[in-house]
């Protein structure tokens, strides 16, 4: 249960002000889609071009870490932030989010963005890591009525202990089915 201590995720709100104060279409691209598809630094570093189909709604994603990849559906709000980002971005290159240099952006350039951007929202320190983004996808999705075989799969979990957990943090179920209970009179109060 000590890992529980150690998650940090952004409130809707803290995504929402992290999201309003990014104003370059890459970097606005990049976090929606980290976010949505709770992508590691490493996996938005091996997005290809031709990862994404925007006339689908899809992107294929190669996952790390032993984690299961495959092409998942983008949101309509994700296909307008892509294409605005493409049709602005250099050809050069196959990365979907290249550095400066052409290359596949950095590690290290995604955790200053996320300092960077998260000092303008007003993120607490502690929240200011690239990672926040996977966890903050996993709490929404189950804050939002997911199970957790969905959030496994969407996460690419393999193993479903790496995705319970999130249900530790929350747990719609569980606090619906608290309610019910403690409201019946069978319950002392």
């Amino acid at each position: 249960m000590s890992n529980i201590r150690r998650i940090k995720y952004l409130t809707q709100e803290e995504l929402q002000n992290l999201l309003r104060v990014i104003t370059k279409k890459r970097d606005k691209a990049l976090f929606l889609l980290a976010y949505r598809h709770g992508l590691r630094a490493c996996e938005v570093g091996m997005l290809r071009v031709e990862d994404v189909d925007l006339d689908r709604s899809r992107i294929r994603i190669d996952r790390a870490k032993h984690s299961q990849g495959g092409e998942y559906l983008m949101q309509s709000d994700e296909v307008k932030t892509l294409k605005a980002w493409l049709k602005e971005k250099n050809g050069k290159t196959t990365a979907l989010f290249p550095s400066q240099r052409g290359r596949p952006i950095s590690r290290r350039m995604l955790d200053y963005s996320i300092k960077f951007y998260g000092k303008r929202a007003d993120i607490p320190v502690e929240k200011r890591h690239f990672h926040v983004l996977r966890h903050s996808i996993a709490v929404h999705l189950l804050e939002a009525g997911a199970d957790l075989r969905f959030v496994q799969d969407w996460l690419g979990h393999t193993n479903i202990q790496s995705t319970v957990i999130y249900a530790h943090l929350t747990n719609r179920a569980r606090d619906e089915q608290a309610v019910k209970l403690f409201s019946s009179p069978l319950i002392v109060r």
